[in-house]
């Protein structure tokens, strides 16, 4: 059984940790620096087995090394974002933590597929790809994939229907700006735009591009964590089972979609070795401008934050 190492015992990392055990997918080890979280966690997470019916191993440790030979290692060490914060502020703060993460990583488990759930997710899933010296394909974000349930969950509750029928595909980076490509949306192969109405979508991908917003107004004291546990985990069990699923995450792109040297969300085929393949899609006027301007505003980000640094 393959074995996933989840570095960050807060509310991020303990649901991932959850729906993997669900899935029945992998061993997992929680760690956490802090004195006896992990390992409280994993033991309150395996006494719910009985009545979840999984068996999977979750075992809790605040020993780094406890992560060598791992075939996963997902961050979740960060911390959250502030209502209405720049992404740059953020990732001064959390940059430093992820870097050291990325450095244990390289030493004790360099074959691992990594997947980062710290915000903000392309900046910091460059940088580890970076800190990690590995190889690209290998070191994904969670971001489209995470908004991709969003706006499949609220087309599905505005129609009536399983969101399981539900499909849609968020390209750029994980922001505001992200570009929602309207003729995926579709519920069981029909646009949802023939059943929503052109209007009515656009209202439900303005409420989906700002749901992570919403959820830290709401909670106040936290930003969202089933919904990005939940896409961790699927990115967990395409890995697993070697599924290439297609997917919408965060990887550094070299020539794709004319991005080079930037992490950035794009459609990818999910695989035991990471990101096995990038669809290049041929996009509309409209979103290749949308993805362009985006794509610009965050290569300036990272710009200035390489020049800070310097």
């Amino acid at each position: 059984m393959k074995r996933i190492s989840i570095i960050g015992a807060g509310n991020v990392g303990t649901n991932t940790a959850f729906f993997i055990a669900e899935k029945r997918a992998a061993k997992v080890l929680l760690v956490d620096i802090k004195d006896g979280v992990a390992a409280g966690k994993s033991l309150d997470l395996m006494e719910a087995g009985p009545v979840r019916d999984y068996v999977t191993s979750i075992r809790g440790t605040v020993k780094i090394d406890d992560i060598a030979d791992s075939d996963v290692v997902i961050i979740t060490a960060g911390r959250v974002r502030k209502p209405g914060e720049r992404r740059e502020d953020l990732y001064r703060d959390n940059a430093p933590t992820v870097r050291a993460i990325a450095e244990d990583i390289r030493r004790l488990a360099p074959a691992a597929v990594v997947i980062n759930q710290v915000e903000p997710i392309d900046l910091l899933t460059l940088l580890i790809q970076e800190t990690l010296g590995a190889d690209r394909m290998k070191v994904i974000g969670v971001g489209g994939l995470l908004t991709s349930t969003r706006i499949r969950y609220l087309v599905s509750n505005a129609l009536g229907v399983s969101s399981r029928e539900v499909t849609g595909l968020i390209i750029g980076p994980h922001h505001s700006s992200m570009v929602f490509l309207r003729d995926t949306i579709r519920v069981s192969g029909i646009p949802a735009a023939a059943l929503l109405g052109e209007a009515r979508l656009g209202e439900l991908i303005e409420e989906a591009r700002t749901a992570g917003d919403k959820i830290l107004d709401l909670a106040q004291r936290s930003t969202s964590f089933y919904a990005p546990g939940a896409a961790a985990a699927m990115l967990v069990d395409a890995i697993v089972g070697n599924t290439r699923a297609l997917l919408p995450v965060s990887v550094r792109c070299e020539g794709e979609y004319g991005i080079t040297g930037l992490a950035i969300g794009v459609p990818a085929y999910i695989g035991e070795q990471g990101v096995t393949g990038i669809l290049q899609l041929k996009l509309s006027d409209a979103d290749r401008e949308a993805f362009d301007k985006a794509a610009a505003e965050l290569k300036s980000a990272h710009a200035g934050l390489v020049a800070g640094a310097a």
